[in-house]
């Protein structure tokens, strides 16, 4: 009764590890699909990969996986439901997400991502992409950031980003949403939403005329600017003309009236900080509007 016994646990044991074995195979067995010209497919089971060229466009729907997916030419992937582990666009592809999970996303040459629901973990954009985010969740623990490098642009008018990396001359541009962690070495534009914590280094601007933020550290040689009114500073601050001196609490009002207050935790001599009255702002075009007139009644311009 015991060597039976045994036998059966040998055999049970043996099982587990063919299917053990058999689960990459499987995984690599399911079907790949390569659409051309202007094909088209609704994906509702499981892929191991799919190729897009030309102006094809693949539909991944709830049910659908894709393990690896690749977009070249201007092949599309409209996301509304499933699972891509591994998403990859080039030359001028295109990708729209509303609903559904991609793992990683990398977008390279001129492509366009459309972010609008769903969950994402890590995202990388890179050579003059676009990435526009109206809702949804990127990002997470770890390595799970959104990326920005070369001449990249990311607009965030809505959704959540766990973190925000931008580099080289990359442009951001925050209209809405929530950013918890926004890591910048390039061009910020911030007039709404909500930023947890900014960290301006290298050579970066980073122009604010809304929305709020929590801290800021501002490292090397990087430029922050409030466009307000109102501004007061807190103990440990210091005004040099426009220039905010030290650590501490900044606070002020936009132009629509709404306050806001942000703590300078960092704040190197090398890195400047400016609070800009908006009014200054509009004499200085005015002026420059009148002087431009001027000029061009008396002939100087034509």
């Amino acid at each position: 009764m015991n060597k039976q016994n045994s036998l059966i646990t040998r055999y049970c044991l043996a099982v587990v590890v063919m299917l053990a074995l058999l689960g990459p195979l499987a995984q690599k067995g399911r079907g790949d699909f390569v659409l051309i010209d202007n094909q088209q497919l609704t994906v509702n089971s499981s892929h191991n990969q799919g190729t897009l060229f030309d102006t094809s466009r693949a539909f991944i729907v709830p049910g659908g996986y894709v393990y690896s997916l690749y977009a070249y030419d201007s092949g599309a992937a409209s996301i509304s439901g499933g699972f891509v582990r591994d998403l990859y666009t080039c030359n001028f592809s295109d990708v729209d997400i509303s609903s559904g999970n991609v793992n990683n996303l990398y977008a390279h040459d001129f492509s366009d991502v459309d972010i609008s629901g769903g969950y994402m973990y890590s995202l990388d954009a890179r050579n003059s992409s676009t990435v526009s985010i109206s809702g949804g969740n990127v990002g997470g623990y770890g390595d799970g950031y959104l990326y920005a490098y070369d001449s990249s642009t990311v607009d965030v008018s809505g959704g959540y980003v766990y973190g925000l990396s931008a580099y080289n001359f990359s442009t951001v541009n925050i209209s809405g949403g929530t950013i918890s962690y926004l890591y910048n070495a390039s061009s910020v534009s911030i007039s709404g939403g909500s930023v947890g914590t900014l960290y301006a280094y290298d050579s970066s601007t980073v122009s604010i005329s809304g929305g709020s933020i929590t801290y800021l550290y501002a490292y090397d040689f990087g430029m922050v600017t409030f466009y307000g009114q109102n501004f007061h500073i807190g103990d440990g601050l210091s005004f040099d003309g426009e220039r905010v001196l030290g650590t501490g609490m900044l606070s002020g009002e936009w132009m629509d009236g709404t306050r806001w207050a942000v703590n300078v935790a960092d704040n190197y001599p090398t890195a400047t900080i400016l609070a800009i009255p908006e009014t200054a702002t509009f004499l200085l075009l005015f002026f420059g509007a009148v002087m431009l007139r001027r000029q061009h009644k008396n002939g100087l311009i034509k």
